[in-house]
């Protein structure tokens, strides 16, 4: 079993699960969500450096943050050392406690501008970025990881123990390379190298779906921390039922079909909150097909909720479909 409580870089987490910063996924909303599930850290969506010193206003707000998701960290990518540390200072005026540097996102429109994945393919710029913005801020920085650029050029060791030169505090291994993306498997191996070779904390991240997924990252690789991602996607309960594995090697039940939606009534009722009726019903419609999916009538539901642009004809959609007649 493990401790519930950890502690990374003189942060205080209360367990062992932490939510993977997705863009157009992890919102402030879903966040608070998943906090109160159980993630005992999340992390903003990716904020654009070059946006920041633009002093974009879209891009700022994709920074805020609510005081109840704490701990929390901020994402930025870019591939220029100079602007990178700039836009962190500007992050770190909200006070995270964690500054994050995305060297891993595949995206092909980020890649193709040498930000990313594209700095598994240039280490000593990798390097360069982790310095100048561990120089220039006082918050812990975090570096998250792919394997590699592809299957002949994998190089997460190599990159990890750059970014602890660096200054980095704690690192994110998603053991899949760019040119895989999200397909094929994500090959753990390469998470226990890391681990093996840097003294900083490691958060592994890549397929987990369930609680026994989890723990079999953490006995596999020795990672301190598991990340998820795409498998909290209409499933926040998933932190709650890894901590209660973890602590106490019990497996909590899958929700009911009306305890589902009710957390995803109470997900909704705060994305409106935050973002207004018009985009928070816009937003929730992705978060709502993830929540049914699996269910019966879900199909037919989505056809019919994504429709609907008022708030209360959502909740009642949603409350009509927690009990089907």
């Amino acid at each position: 079993m493990f401790m519930s409580t950890i502690n990374i870089c003189g942060v205080s987490l209360s367990g062992r699960a932490v939510l993977a910063p997705m863009a157009g996924a992890a919102d402030s909303a879903f966040r608070l969500t998943a906090k109160i599930h159980g993630a005992s850290l999340v992390f903003t969506e990716l904020v654009s450096s070059d946006g920041l010193i633009r002093n974009s206003r879209k891009t700022r707000r994709l920074m805020e943050f609510l005081p109840e998701e704490r701990p929390v960290g901020i994402q930025l990518f870019g591939c220029h050392a100079e602007t990178m540390s700039h836009a962190a200072t500007l992050a770190e005026e909200l006070k995270p406690d964690f500054i994050d540097l995305n060297f891993g996102c595949p995206s092909r429109k980020i890649v193709k501008r040498g930000m990313g994945a594209a700095l598994m393919k240039d280490i000593g710029n990798l390097e360069a970025i982790t310095a100048t913005v561990v120089r220039a801020v006082r918050v812990p920085v975090s570096v998250k990881l792919r394997s590699g650029w592809d299957n002949e050029h994998i190089c997460a060791v190599e990159a990890a123990q750059a970014a602890e030169r660096a200054g980095a505090r704690l690192v994110t291994v998603h053991p899949r390379t760019q040119s895989q993306g999200f397909s094929g498997k994500a090959d753990w191996q390469w998470i226990a190298r890391v681990k093996r070779a840097v003294s900083i904390p490691v958060i592994g991240n890549g397929d987990i779906e369930n609680p026994d997924d989890a723990r079999r990252m953490l006995d596999e690789t020795g990672c301190d921390l598991v990340m998820v991602g795409r498998g909290s996607l209409g499933r926040p309960w998933i932190f709650r039922k890894i901590n209660r594995l973890l602590e106490t090697n019990m497996r909590e039940e899958e929700p009911s079909r009306e305890e589902k939606i009710g957390i995803c009534l109470v997900h909704f009722k705060k994305a409106v909150e935050l973002l207004g009726e018009k985009r928070g019903v816009f937003e929730m419609r992705k978060h709502i097909g993830w929540y049914v999916k699996g269910m019966h009538g879900n199909a037919e539901f989505r056809n019919r909720v994504f429709s609907l642009i008022e708030r209360t004809s959502v909740e009642e959609a949603l409350q009509a479909f927690a009990r089907p007649a």
